[in-house]
C-alpha cells in the first residue's frame, strides 16, 4: 500500500468528522479541505490509470475505517479533542496572518523613514559643502582664565582707534552679520520684501568700506598722496564729540568705497540695522553718522 500523506490524512480525517457530526457541514469548510494529489491525472498512461486507481481505492478503505470509528466510544473522545485542536490551529493561523500583515504594514513605514532620512542626508551634506561666507563665524572656546586677566583681555578686544592705533592699526569694527532669528523677528512692514542674504549682502559692503575708510586714517602722512591727504582731512571733519573712539560711516564713504547704490532700499536696510542695534545714528554738521555698534 502507498504510504499516506499527510494532505490526505488530513483531508479523510476531517470527512469523517463531518460524518461523526464533529465537526459542522458548511459550504467553506469544504472548499478549505485539501484535493489530494491522487485525484489529479497527470498522464494517461495504464501504469499511472493503474496507480491512481488503486490510491483512490486506498483512500476510500481509510475514509470507511474512520467512519466506523465513530460507533467506538473509546474513540469518540479523542476525535472530539482533534477536532478542538484543529479549530484551535485554525484561530493560531488566523493570528498569525493578521500580524504577517501588521509587520509589512511596518516595513512600509519604515522604508518611507529611510528614505526620508536619506534624503534629509543629502540636503545636510549639500548645505555643508555650501556654506555662505557671510554666516558667523563660531565664537571662541571658553577658557580657564583668571578674572583679572579676563578684564584685561576684554578692555583689548575693542580697542579705541586713537588710544591703541599703535598697537592695533590695523583693526577695525565690523557690523555682525544678520542671524536668522533675528530676521524673522524683524517687523513685517519694515523688511518688507526684504530676503535674508539681501541685507547680510550690504552688511558686508558696508564692512568692506569701514575697513577702506580707516585704513586711510590709520595710514602715516608722509605716505599719503594728495588725493588720499584729501580723503583724510574730510574724515576728520566729520568727527564730532560723539563719534570720538567709534567706528562710523557716511553716505559719502558708501558711494566712494563700495558698489551700493544710496537709495530707498539701501535706507530700508538700514533702518534694519538699526532696529536689530548693529547701527546708530548721530546727525549734525550737514551729515548723517552711523555708528558701528
Amino acid at each position: 500500500m502507498a504510504p499516506i500523506a499527510s494532505g490526505h490524512i488530513l483531508t479523510e480525517l476531517s470527512i469523517s468528522m463531518i460524518y461523526c457530526n464533529l465537526l459542522p457541514l458548511n459550504s467553506d469548510l469544504l472548499l478549505q479541505l485539501p484535493v489530494p494529489r491522487c485525484y489529479e491525472m497527470a498522464s494517461v498512461d495504464l501504469q499511472d490509470v493503474s496507480t491512481q486507481l488503486n490510491n483512490k481505492i486506498s483512500s476510500i478503505k481509510r475514509s470507511m475505517q474512520l467512519k466506523n470509528m465513530c460507533n467506538d466510544p473509546s474513540l469518540t473522545n479523542i476525535l472530539q479533542k482533534i477536532g478542538l485542536e484543529l479549530s484551535s490551529i485554525r484561530g493560531i493561523l488566523d493570528i498569525f496572518q493578521m500580524q504577517i500583515q501588521q509587520q509589512q504594514t511596518e516595513l512600509r513605514s519604515l522604508q518611507e523613514l529611510k528614505n526620508a532620512v536619506q534624503r534629509n542626508s543629502e540636503k545636510a551634506h549639500h548645505l555643508l559643502e555650501n556654506i555662505p561666507t557671510h554666516l558667523p563665524k563660531k565664537a571662541a572656546e571658553t577658557s580657564t582664565v583668571p578674572a583679572k586677566d579676563l578684564k584685561v583681555q576684554e578692555v583689548t578686544a575693542h580697542p579705541e582707534p586713537e588710544k591703541n592705533s599703535a598697537k592695533n592699526k590695523h583693526f577695525v569694527r565690523e557690523i555682525e552679520y544678520l542671524l536668522m532669528e533675528e530676521f524673522n523677528q524683524v517687523p513685517g512692514y519694515m523688511k518688507g520684501r526684504m530676503t535674508y542674504d539681501q541685507i547680510n549682502a550690504v552688511i558686508k559692503e558696508i564692512n568692506a568700506t569701514v575697513k577702506a575708510k580707516y585704513k586711510i586714517l590709520n595710514q602715516p602722512m608722509k605716505s599719503m598722496s594728495n588725493t588720499t591727504r584729501n580723503q583724510y582731512h574730510a574724515f576728520k571733519e566729520q568727527e564730532t564729540k560723539e563719534t570720538k573712539g567709534q567706528y562710523f560711516f557716511v553716505e559719502a564713504d558708501i558711494k566712494d568705497f563700495s558698489h551700493l547704490k544710496v537709495d530707498k532700499k539701501f535706507h530700508v536696510i538700514l533702518n534694519i540695522l538699526r532696529h536689530c542695534h548693529r547701527l546708530r545714528e548721530v546727525r549734525g554738521s550737514h551729515h548723517v553718522r552711523y555708528l558701528l555698534l
